[in-house]
């Protein structure tokens, strides 16, 4: 999915019966951890923490959140967030996946959401959100909470849209 404005499609869902593919954000009382890249911009990563803080409102189970390094283990699927040219992490991820970012290459506060395979290692499957530049990762990150905040479940899980 790629976005420019407002309108998208929904990317969360709260029953995932009949739905092809989806992370689960949270599943037995454990959360999909969120990665960043330590050298993003700060307004990404204080709407990663914002986004961790919308997960357990309406879940009850707060993620992980941290930043990223070569030595770190993803326990789960991640939800990988960063923005394109600044974010290491999102680098790593595009290269090593061939994510297409085309979309949003050069637009301005645009995003890509979406399930990857073998992003990092030691990571089969990750949902990445990619802003082209620092708002578009910050719009990303709200959108998706916006999705699923005014929703009192406790199970959530995205579907690559």
């Amino acid at each position: 999915m790629q976005v420019d404005a407002l309108g998208q499609a929904s990317c969360v869902v709260f029953d995932s019966h009949g739905v092809s593919s989806t992370i689960p954000v949270v599943v037995n009382g454990r959360a999909s951890p969120i990665l960043t890249g330590a050298d993003d911009w700060p307004a990404v990563h204080f709407a990663a923490t914002n986004f961790a803080a919308d997960i357990q409102r309406v879940t009850g189970v707060r993620p992980s959140l941290s930043n990223y390094t070569t030595s770190a283990q993803a326990l789960g699927t991640p939800i990988i967030v960063g923005t394109l040219d600044k974010s290491s992490l999102v680098s790593k991820v595009v290269n090593t996946t061939k994510l297409d970012v085309s979309s949003i290459q050069g637009k301005w506060e645009s995003f890509v959401a979406k399930e990857v395979a073998n992003p990092l290692p030691g990571v089969s499957r990750a949902y990445v959100i990619i802003g082209a530049d620092r708002r578009g990762t910050v719009f990303g990150l709200y959108d998706h909470s916006e999705q699923f905040g005014g929703h009192h479940f406790s199970v959530a899980s995205i579907a690559s849209c």
